[in-house]
């Protein structure tokens, strides 16, 4: 079970430090590109591993028989997530988009119930709703200041959030497909539909690939890293924990983006938003306690 409670932990600390590495590589890039071209490489690796396998392609061949669910995952889990989170960056701070974004467990504990008929606690629920006032407060703090820098922060804030639902969803629903045909199969196919359904917005966006070492070294640690591994090692531990209790690993990985943010690229770490992160953590804690 350790190996487990391991996998969940290193793949938050790597989604912790996907926001400084999407930032670098939009140094040269548009954010749509980094979505697209992340997820076609990390795809393209996974799609290779999957074929040196017989009972993987055997899995990934069945696994095509439920393709509205891959689908729906692919298009909302990887594309509409990947597209909103990094348009988010492009508008508001590393640290807003890395704490709003820690309500995945949350949101993930609510779809969790209305898909998987888990059950929670009165507990859990009143967790849930302190946690909603944070993200709130996150995503709108610092709008009564009226000025224009301000209103493009909630707009990237409010981005975000609809990442983070996305991100939810792909956890939520992914998981009965990780039980039913391995987590890699999925992984791979999720993240192929996902790459061909940025790609259009990305071709329209413009991409060149004259790039300095800095900007590929990022998409390599954004598409290897942060996709291939991370996900993998995700899907390991969510086969093995109930997704509530593989989820309390996901604070990490604000912790992580927050830190990167104020150490790295000196963002300011305003009052709303450590109120509302205390918010969002006080209804973690009391949700899983």
């Amino acid at each position: 079970m350790w190996i487990a409670y391991v996998s969940a932990a290193v793949a938050a600390v790597l989604w912790g430090t996907s926001f400084l590495l999407t930032r670098m590589a939009m140094n040269q890039m548009g954010p749509l590109a980094v979505a697209a071209l992340r997820w076609w490489i990390t795809s393209c690796v996974l799609m290779l591993v999957v074929n040196i396998s017989s009972g993987m392609r055997y899995s990934l061949r069945r696994a095509w028989r439920e393709w509205p669910l891959f689908l729906a995952l692919g298009i909302i889990g990887e594309g509409v997530a990947y597209v909103f989170q990094n348009l988010a960056l492009a508008y508001t701070t590393t640290v807003d988009v890395g704490l709003i974004m820690n309500a995945y467990p949350i949101l993930s504990a609510v779809l969790g119930v209305w898909v998987l008929r888990e059950p929670m606690s009165w507990r859990a629920a009143g967790g849930l709703v302190m946690g909603l006032f944070g993200v709130t407060l996150i995503t709108l703090g610092g709008v009564w200041a009226g000025d224009v820098e301000t209103c493009v922060r909630v707009l990237g804030n409010g981005l975000a959030l609809l990442a983070t639902l996305a991100g939810a969803f792909y956890i939520v629903a992914g998981k009965r497909l990780v039980l039913a045909y391995g987590p890699l199969p999925v992984t791979a196919l999720a993240g192929l539909i996902g790459a061909l359904a940025m790609t259009p917005v990305a071709v329209a966006e413009g991409i060149t690939l004259r790039w300095s070492a800095e900007t590929w070294g990022a998409l390599l640690g954004l598409a290897l890293g942060c996709g291939a591994a991370a996900y993998l090692l995700w899907w390991h531990a969510a086969k093995q924990l109930p997704i509530s209790q593989a989820g309390v690993f996901l604070y990490l990985t604000p912790v992580v983006s927050t830190l990167l943010g104020v150490w790295v690229l000196n963002e300011p770490l305003t009052l709303a938003t450590a109120a509302g992160a205390g918010l969002v953590l006080g209804g973690m804690t009391l949700a899983q306690v």
